[in-house]
Parts: structure tokens; sequence; C-alpha cells
């Protein structure tokens, strides 16, 4: 019997899988270790295929990635089982991944679990805000799995966070990211949670972005979590305990509207006694209901996947008015507007024009995030003509208020919302319209540059937005030669 002593890590079986096949070792007479384990070394895992043996095997890159995701699961088998499926599937076995096939079965298992586990781990990790004096990194966190898939998972947090420092730290290993690199530890013993997850004097509890996800819990609060069985089916009970928006519950619950207890009372209605009633379904309050403020509005229905309204932001007596289509993921968090990468794209432009943004007012036709789950992104949805019609109450309330003397539509959405007409963008771009005793200026929005894939097209439209944004300024002065303009 022949040791094979790796690293428990995909990237050292990986290596030490390549060297036996190029070698031709079949699986059987094999004992697989990981360097905590005393063993006899079976050869120089890194070395070359010795001479006359075969060329390095080829392997299907989604085969290769199949196998990845497998080797997070945490099973005492899992490198021999793993090389045994490779080894059939070199020899031209490729029943081996089929589920008719045990190993295949038993493969396909594996890939399930840990992929759940992914998707719990991205629904469930809190991170908390540190103290800024204390360094990096910025945000912090705790998980258990069960698998081992922190490095796997490490990964869509590094690109979901951007630039923001971060560590998940789990019983058996911690994951780092500077904004640039992602760094992986791992320790040989599981260790215990903390009780804090902070140093003395961070401030890890009532911080601001534990107070805006708590906010978020209750604005989206569902009284099914009242019933274990069916939130158990959800979120394994193994991760109840460190929810930290569980202390909200019980008020919520006891605060849960009417019908919602009606209906769980329901359920004890003997069949017999079931009556069927016909209701129109509500869609949302109408249309004339004038909400107190933007916080509270609930003229249509999109305030229930929001994070939070998106308000306008700029001085009171601004001059030039820029009116966007909706917050974007980023502004939806941050609960301020063209904070984003279209944001950024809109901050260049605006100094390319001269201008500095402190002296615009910035806001969108609508202020609250529309968007449709895309696996783990959230990918924005084409606003509806009744939804535009809701937000048309705040966006004439902010153009009353600030009375700009010029407004930039950007895009097609916000020059709908602005004259009330279904209008082409294309046909009014270089020029005016006059709506209700006010000047727009239309203009593409930012987010279509970022779209374009063609470079000289992509700086055409920056052009075009850095044109429109002049011509306003213009406007504004009152050095511009302004024609008749178009009237809606």
């Amino acid at each position: 019997m022949n040791s094979v002593v790796i690293e428990p890590s995909f990237a050292s079986w990986r290596s030490a899988a390549r060297d036996l096949l190029a070698r031709g070792v079949s699986p059987e007479g094999l004992l697989w270790r990981e360097a905590s384990e005393s063993a006899t070394v079976f050869g120089t895992l890194d070395e070359s295929a010795e001479p006359g043996a075969p060329p390095p095997v080829k392997i299907a890159r989604g085969f290769l990635e199949r196998l990845e995701t497998a080797a997070c699961a945490r099973v005492r088998d899992r490198w021999p089982f793993l090389y045994k499926v490779l080894w059939r599937w070199t020899q031209g076995d490729r029943a081996v991944i089929s589920p008719d096939d045990p190993d295949g079965r038993r493969l396909n298992r594996m890939i399930e679990d840990v992929r759940a586990e992914e998707e719990r781990m991205h629904k469930f990790l809190r991170f908390r805000h540190r103290d800024p004096s204390l360094g990096p990194p910025e945000f912090i966190s705790w998980f258990e799995p069960v698998n081992d898939l922190l490095e796997h998972a490490a990964l869509g947090f590094a690109t979901r966070m951007g630039s923001a420092t971060w560590m998940i730290a789990t019983p058996h290993g911690a994951a780092f990211w500077d904004g640039a690199l992602l760094r992986v530890d791992r320790t040989s013993e599981p260790e215990p949670k903390p009780t804090e997850l902070a140093s003395p004097g961070e401030a890890v509890s009532g911080d601001a972005i534990e107070a805006l996800w708590l906010a978020y819990y209750e604005s989206t609060f569902a009284p099914a979590v009242a019933h274990a069985a069916e939130m158990a089916s959800h979120m394994p009970v193994r991760y109840w305990k460190s929810r930290p928006d569980a202390k909200s519950d019980p008020t919520l619950i006891a605060r849960a509207d009417p019908a919602t207890r009606r209906d769980r009372r329901a359920r004890n209605v003997p069949p017999e006694m079931e009556v069927a009633i016909d209701m129109e379904p509500l869609d949302g309050p109408s249309l004339k209901t004038k909400p107190a403020s933007l916080d509270g509005c609930k003229r249509c229905a999109l305030w229930r996947n929001a994070t939070q309204p998106v308000p306008g932001a700029g001085p009171a007596d601004a001059r030039i008015m820029l009116v966007g289509e909706q917050p974007g993921d980023q502004e939806d968090l941050a609960g301020r507007p063209f904070v984003g990468p279209a944001g950024k794209l809109l901050d260049q432009a605006i100094e390319e024009a001269g201008l500095a943004r402190e002296s615009l007012y910035l806001t969108n036709a609508l202020k609250h995030f529309k968007w449709e789950s895309q696996g783990k992104e959230r990918l924005p949805q084409q606003p509806a003509q009744r939804e535009r019609e809701a937000c048309r109450y705040w966006l004439d309330e902010e153009l009353t208020r600030i009375a700009p003397k010029v407004v930039v539509a950007l895009g097609a959405t916000a020059l709908k919302s602005l004259t009330g007409h279904r209008t082409a963008l294309s046909e009014y771009l270089g020029k005016t319209i006059e709506h209700r005793g006010r000047l727009i200026v239309p203009t593409y929005h930012p987010t279509y540059a970022l779209r374009v894939m063609d470079p000289k097209m992509r700086d055409e439209v920056i052009g075009t937005i850095v044109e429109a944004l002049v011509f306003a300024s213009q406007i504004a002065e009152g050095t511009a030669s302004v024609r008749t303009p178009f009237k809606a």
C-alpha cells in the first residue's frame, strides 16, 4: 500500500492526481492522507512524470470544476473517491458522472450539498462593521460551514464587496480580503467561535450597517418564522443561533397584521367547514394616497423588495437637476443616488463638462430599486408604467421644491417620467423640450455606456452625455442660444 500525502486543498490534490495519472497509477493500492497525518510519502508529488511515461492527461474544464466543487465536501474519503472518479473518467468511463452510476450518484450528491451550503452562506452570513480607527479589515464575520467551502465561497464575497476589506472566520480557518488580493489561512484543529467578534473598543453591535439590515429585515418580515418546522425547511436549525435579527422576531410576530393571524388560525379549520371566498387581489394603495414621507411610501409594490428608498441629493437651490431611471444595487444599499458603476461614469462626465457634482441635484424617476435575482446578483428590471406614475408624485415634489432652471433627463425612462408621454430618446438627443415651463435636455443614461462593448461607440455615448451637461450648464447661466424647444 503506497501513501500519498497532500495538503487538505483541491490544488494540492490536483497536483498529486496529475502526477499519479502520468505514472499510470490506479486507485487500488493507494492510501491518501492529509499532511497533518503521519505517512510515508509516495514519491515527490511535484516532480514531472518519469521518462517514457505518457503525456499528461487533458481533463475537460467543466469536469474539473465539478471535482473542485465536490472536493469541498468534508468527508473522510473525499480524496481517494475523487481520484477514483478521475481515474474512471480518464479511462473513458463517462458513466462515472451519471446519476445512475453509484460513484456518479455520490459525486452529484456531494456537489449539490456544497452548492446548497454555499448558497446558504451567501444568504445568512452577516458582516459587522469595525471601528475604522482600528485599521483593516473593515468588516468581520463568523460562519460555521459543514463543508470546506471557505475558499470556494470567499471569491463570491470578494466580487460583491468591491474594495471594502473584510475577514470571514470559521472553525477551520479564515479568509482575508484586502481590496485586491484574497488570502485563506487554514487551521489543523477546529477553533471555537469567539464570544465576541471584536477587540475591546470595537462597535460591532448597534452600528449603522447592522441597524440598516434590521430595518430591511423588519420591512420584509414574514410571520412564517413563527412556524419552526416551516422555517427549518428553508433555514437549517444550526444557522438560527447566529442570526442577528432573531431578537426582532417576537415583536414582529405580535405585530403581524390581523389578516395574517387569521390565515394562520385557518389552518386548523376542518375541511367540511371551509368556505371558498372570491377576492380581488390588492395591488397596493391607491395612487391618490399621499404618503407622509418617502420612507413610508407604498404607492406601488416596489418598496417590498427594496432595502430602502433612495431620495435625491444636492443643494436646495441647484440650477441644474439630473434625473436618472432608478437606484441600482449599490444605491439601494447605500441610500444615495449614483454611487455605483454608472455613478462613477457620470462623475467622469460631470468633470469633463467642467461642473462640480456638489452643485447639481441628482435624483431618479423611481425611488425604489426594482430588481430580479440572477444567481448571486440583483439585476435591474425595467419599471412598469404604473410604477413610474406612482413615483411621479415624488419627482414632482422635487421639481417644485428645487425649482431648477434646467433638467437633464438621463435615459428614456427619466424622459417619460418628466414629460408623461412615450417619447423616443433618439429623436430628442441634442435638442430641448419644454414641459410645464421647464426646459429638459435629454441624453443617454450612463448605464448605456457601460453596456456598449465597442470602445469607439462607448466614447461617443459618453461624449453625448458630456455635451448635454455642457449645454445644460450654458442654459443655467443664460449663455446658451436655445432654439424654440419642443413642447411636451
